[in-house]
């Protein structure tokens, strides 16, 4: 399956706003619950993709990094199926959202819900 990761200028031009979605720990909603992946764009700093998603519940955006494993160099989180290079946009995801031990927003579980 084809990347379907978006560079930020990209991103803009298919209407995107990166800028909407906050990942400051203190706007960020933790715990487990339905967010929709509205797009994906490659991080400048790091081999890692930030993930942009809207909480359904509440409709807060926000984003979190997910970063290529060292192990066979998949975006994957530990234990997990979803491939954050490749995965859908604009689909339902069942996510747990964590503060991590470096105190970042990070995720620790993801499944696919379907759209």
């Amino acid at each position: 399956m084809e990347s379907n990761v978006l560079s930020w200028n990209a991103a803009l031009q298919k209407g995107h706003e990166p800028r909407l979605y906050p990942y400051a720990t203190e706007t960020v909603p933790f715990g487990r619950y339905y967010a929709v992946l509205d797009f994906k764009i490659w991080a400048k700093k790091a081999i890692a993709i930030g993930c942009y998603f809207t909480q359904k519940s509440t409709g807060i955006k926000f984003q979190v990094t997910v970063y290529r494993r060292q192990t066979d160099k998949l975006y994957r989180l530990e234990g997990g199926d979803v491939d954050f290079k490749v995965c859908p946009v604009c689909a339902v995801y069942a996510i747990t959202v964590f503060l991590n031990g470096a105190g970042n927003v990070a995720l620790r579980n993801a499944v696919s819900c379907g759209k």
